[in-house]
């Protein structure tokens, strides 16, 4: 793992793909941060302290997640609030830049072979992880393009009871999602879904509402289900 200190309040960790391997982890552990995923993502943080000094500051820390064909993971974190956000907002529009959706693609779809050759019988298991694990009622990802996002849209079932939210910033779109009536499984299956066409941004309300007043706000509400039937009428 490879440190790197953005600022005081904000930490980016390069996790290369035996790093990994030698956590027993995929993708989709961290993206659907089961128990195993979750205690990865603790460790990170508390790592952050001997590498690279990092004090944390408060309890609400902010982090975003990419992954990279090479590289494996990239995490940055920040307990600055809104200006660890825009920090953590620059570095996404630095690893977008030259990557499509389909390098991300590859990516999950290697994760996913390996996790069902591995252990298939675990499957039970992690969902009743899911159900106890991350309890985070709102996503937000990034996408490099509008296209992007439209192709995700489609691959959400129709009048999922979900709150969604269309950003622009600069070249990047920012697609905000918060669970309603839907299980917190399903909930969790959508962000995985989401990574094959766009990046995992935050967890955090924070995020969102940092968007809400700096970004360029495309469409304020039912985001999905408008973008849906934009690419039905097509």
């Amino acid at each position: 793992m490879k440190y790197k200190k953005i600022n005081e309040a904000t930490v980016q960790c390069i996790i290369s793909e035996e790093d990994m391997e030698e956590y027993g982890l995929t993708l989709a552990d961290i993206f659907e941060r089961n128990e195993k995923g979750e205690g990865f993502l603790r460790d990170i943080v508390e790592r952050a302290h001997d590498e690279v000094g990092y004090k944390l500051s408060g309890d609400n820390i902010a982090m975003q997640i990419t992954p990279l064909r090479d590289e494996g993971l990239v995490i940055t974190f920040s307990d600055e609030g809104p200006a660890g956000f825009q920090h953590m907002l620059e570095h996404i529009k630095e690893v977008l830049t030259g990557m499509d959706p389909e390098t991300v693609k590859e990516v999950v779809e290697d994760s996913r072979e390996r996790e069902n050759r591995a252990k298939a019988e675990t499957l039970s298991q992690q969902d009743n992880h899911l159900a106890e694990g991350s309890n985070s009622g709102c996503r937000l990802f990034v996408f490099a393009s509008i296209d992007c996002v439209l192709r995700y849209c489609i691959t959400i079932p129709p009048k999922s009871a979900l709150k969604s939210q269309l950003f622009k910033m600069d070249d990047a779109y920012y697609l905000a999602l918060r669970k309603q009536r839907i299980s917190q499984e399903s909930f969790n299956k959508l962000s995985v879904k989401a990574v094959e066409f766009g990046t995992m941004a935050s967890v955090s309300e924070e995020s969102i509402f940092y968007l809400e007043e700096h970004a360029e706000c495309l469409i304020a509400d039912k985001a999905v289900s408008k973008l849906q039937k934009i690419c039905l009428s097509n």
